[in-house]
């Protein structure tokens, strides 16, 4: 019975999180990525659930493609982020798994991931792993595909193998500020990296050839970056935007209902109203309850230069 309620059943990850896990796979085609999961643990009578929620990014200290670390000083730095998003979610979070990134390779972990993962499993038996592949070619469509898993590890006679764990992707409402300044703070960080890389190497170069190469090799990784990650996330909004506005009329159209006081069905998405106590309980008029009922309007495009200046 013990062992039921140990047992790490499924996982639950928000679609804002899931977002963050394959831009941060898109970010960098050449080196590896990796980030730390912050979420909360649900026991019941079948066993443990993980829901995760937020992200903590460490910086790159080792920058190869077939290889990233998470370092003990990634994880005491990632409590503290889950203190300050327990702190602005209001719940109570921990770190509760890692995730990283295998470029141009498959999904599955190697024998390196599966021995990393059973470490951290000594710290907390329901500690989890993904693996988000990216850029990776399946041969027989001949079509680039990006694939996730979510795994444990078991020590078995002195060999380490793979436990797959079901994980399920949760809707928001809309993306949160805090998610939103993770990513931003990350593509920083990235791009700082990139920018000391460029510095780096163009410090002792003298041939100005060389330059124009590091120069263009800079911009086209920098574009890179804004455009795996700041065309979906614009496209993403545009469509949350939509989605607020039809919510919008369907909520004014229920206020002119309960204003009108004409209608039965009081019901809202997410709560009622009896209609037997309606003045007592319904206190909202149009004039104090403002909401804007019309679209915003389309402005006139500027005209924008296809022309993009770098700030080295």
């Amino acid at each position: 019975m013990n062992k039921k309620l140990n047992r790490l059943t499924d996982v639950y990850i928000s679609d804002e999180v899931m977002l963050m896990f394959h831009n941060l796979a898109l970010l960098t085609e050449k080196e590896e990525v990796a980030a730390l999961m912050i979420g909360d643990k649900k026991v019941s009578a079948n066993g443990i659930s993980v829901s995760v929620t937020a992200l903590s990014i460490p910086p790159r200290g080792e920058i190869k493609k077939d290889r990233v670390e998470i370092m003990s000083e990634d994880l005491v730095n990632a409590m503290e982020d889950a203190k300050e998003f327990s702190r602005i979610k209001g719940e109570n979070l921990n770190v509760i798994g890692w995730y990283h990134s295998h470029p141009h390779i498959t999904v599955w972990p190697s024998n390196v991931d599966l021995q990393t993962q059973l470490n951290l499993q000594n710290m907390d038996s329901c500690f989890v792993g993904i693996i988000c592949s990216s850029y990776n070619t399946d041969t027989t469509a001949m079509v680039r595909e990006m694939k996730a898993i979510c795994f444990q590890a078991k020590q078995v006679e002195g060999l380490v193998h793979r436990i797959d764990v079901p994980f399920h992707v949760v809707p928001t409402a809309c993306t949160s500020q805090m998610s939103l300044g993770i990513i931003v703070k990350h593509i920083g960080t990235l791009y700082d990296e990139l920018e000391n890389k460029f510095n780096r190497a163009n410090e002792t170069e003298s041939c100005p050839v060389a330059q124009l190469h590091n120069e263009s090799a800079y911009a086209v990784l920098g574009l890179h970056m804004l455009e795996t990650v700041a065309k979906p996330m614009l496209q993403m909004f545009e469509t949350q935007r939509e989605s607020s506005y039809k919510r919008v009329q369907q909520l004014q159209a229920k206020l002119e209902l309960l204003s009108a006081g004409g209608s039965d069905d009081l019901s809202c998405e997410g709560f009622e109203i009896p209609s037997d106590n309606l003045e007592n309980q319904v206190i909202l008029s149009k004039e104090k309850l403002a909401i804007r009922t019309n679209p915003p309007k389309e402005t006139k495009k500027e005209k924008k230069s296809s022309m993009v200046s770098s700030p080295v």
